[in-house]
C-alpha cells in the first residue's frame, strides 16, 4: 500500500472559514446539549461536588451510559471538566450559569428556547422567508402563545426564561428608573413580575400589579411571595389590548419585539388612554443600529421572524412607535449588551 504524502501545509486549519461554518451547523446539537444539563439539574448536582456519570445518572434515574455520553461531550463545549483517571465531572464557571440559584441564570431559558414552541417553528426559516411570515401556526397548530395557553408545563418554563433572560437587564435598569412621585406600577405582560418587583422592593412607597394572561398570573404570587411583597403586588389576570388598570408608571419588557407595528401602536394606545397626566412609561427592549446588529440581537431577530411576527428595532423606530401612540420618548439610557431603557410620556 502506497503512502499519501501531505505537507503540513495541506491540512486545514480548525480556525478556517470551513471549520468555523461547520460549528455554527452543528451548534444545534450544542444547545439541545444545554438544554438536557439544563433540565437534568447537572449544575445543581456538581455545586459542591465531583461525581462520576453513574451518580448523576442515579440522582436522575437516566441512562447511565447516555448520560456519560452526554456529560464528556459536554466536556468539549467547556460545560463540565472530566477527569479520565477517576471518570468524574465537574463544574465549570460555564455551567454555573445553569444553576437555578445563580445570580445571573439561564437554566430554564436553556430549556424554553430549544423546546417545541421555537425549536419547530426554527425548523421552517427558509418557508419563512419565502413566505414573508412567522411559520408558529404551520409548526404549532396555532400561535406561540396560544401554545403556552394549551401547554402549561412549557408555559411555566418559558416565564421564569423570560425571568433568566431578563434579570440582569432589570436591575440595571431599575437602578436608573426615577419614579418621582409615582405611587403605583403596572408591568404589561410581566409574567411572573420580575421588573415591577424589583422595583417595588427598591421603593417601599410602591404598590404594582402585573398585567398578563390568567395561565400566568399564578407566577406573580410566587414570585411576591419569594420576595415577601405579596401585600405590596398582585397578579390581574386580561389582555393587555383590552382593560388597562390606570397607574403612574407603566413597565412594558420584551414585549413591544414581539408584535408587528400595527399591533404594537394598539398595545401603545391602550396605555396611553389609560395614562394619569403625569404618568410615564418606561420600555426595555434590545435596540439595532440602522445599519447592522450585534450578535445577541440579530439571533433574537431570527426567532422573532420564524415564531413570532415583530422584530428587533432602531431607537427612531421605536420613537416612530410611540408617536403613532400619542406619546414621546423623553429619554433613552443604555443598559448592558444591545438593551435599552427607553422613557416615555404623553406627548
Amino acid at each position: 500500500m502506497s503512502q499519501i504524502n501531505c505537507d503540513e501545509g495541506d491540512y486545514a486549519s480548525e480556525d478556517d472559514d470551513y471549520s468555523r461554518v461547520y460549528r455554527m451547523i452543528m451548534a444545534g446539537w450544542g444547545s439541545q446539549a444545554i438544554a438536557a444539563l439544563a433540565a437534568l439539574s447537572v449544575a445543581e448536582h456538581l455545586d459542591s461536588a465531583t461525581l462520576t456519570a453513574e451518580q448523576i445518572a442515579e440522582r436522575e434515574s437516566v441512562d447511565v451510559a447516555m448520560a456519560f455520553r452526554l456529560l464528556r461531550n459536554c466536556a468539549a463545549l467547556g460545560l463540565v471538566s472530566f477527569n479520565a483517571k477517576s471518570n468524574t465531572f465537574s463544574a465549570t464557571p460555564m455551567l454555573r450559569v445553569l444553576h437555578k440559584d445563580a445570580p445571573e441564570s439561564l437554566k430554564h431559558y436553556a430549556q424554553s428556547v430549544t423546546g417545541p414552541a421555537f425549536w419547530l417553528p426554527a425548523m421552517r426559516l427558509t418557508q419563512a422567508v419565502r413566505d414573508g411570515r412567522n411559520q408558529a401556526v404551520e409548526a404549532l397548530g396555532t400561535n406561540v402563545f396560544e401554545y403556552f395557553g394549551e401547554h402549561p408545563d412549557d408555559a411555566r418554563i418559558f416565564s421564569s426564561a423570560m425571568t433568566d433572560l431578563s434579570t440582569p437587564v432589570i436591575r440595571e435598569a431599575v437602578s436608573i428608573i426615577d419614579i418621582g412621585k409615582a405611587r403605583y406600577a403596572v408591568d404589561v405582560g410581566g409574567a411572573s413580575g420580575a421588573f415591577v418587583a424589583e422595583l417595588v422592593s427598591r421603593h417601599p412607597e410602591l404598590t404594582g400589579s402585573v398585567l398578563d394572561l390568567a395561565h400566568v398570573v399564578p407566577a406573580v404570587a410566587e414570585e411576591a411571595t419569594r420576595r415577601g411583597l405579596t401585600d405590596r403586588i398582585t397578579g390581574i389576570p386580561g389582555d393587555f389590548f383590552d382593560a388597562m388598570p390606570t397607574a403612574d408608571i407603566y413597565l412594558l419588557k420584551f414585549i413591544l419585539h414581539d408584535w408587528d407595528d400595527d399591533t404594537c401602536t394598539r398595545l401603545l394606545s391602550n396605555i396611553r388612554r389609560s395614562m394619569n397626566a403625569s404618568a410615564r412609561l418606561f420600555i426595555v427592549e434590545m435596540v439595532v443600529d440602522s445599519d447592522a446588529a450585534s450578535l445577541d440581537a440579530a439571533l433574537m431577530d431570527l426567532a422573532m421572524l420564524f415564531s413570532l411576527t415583530g422584530r428587533e428595532r432602531s431607537v427612531a423606530e421605536f420613537e416612530a412607535l410611540l408617536s403613532q401612540a400619542d406619546l414621546r420618548a423623553v429619554g433613552v439610557a443604555p443598559l448592558r449588551g444591545s438593551y435599552r431603557l427607553i422613557e416615555a410620556a404623553p406627548a
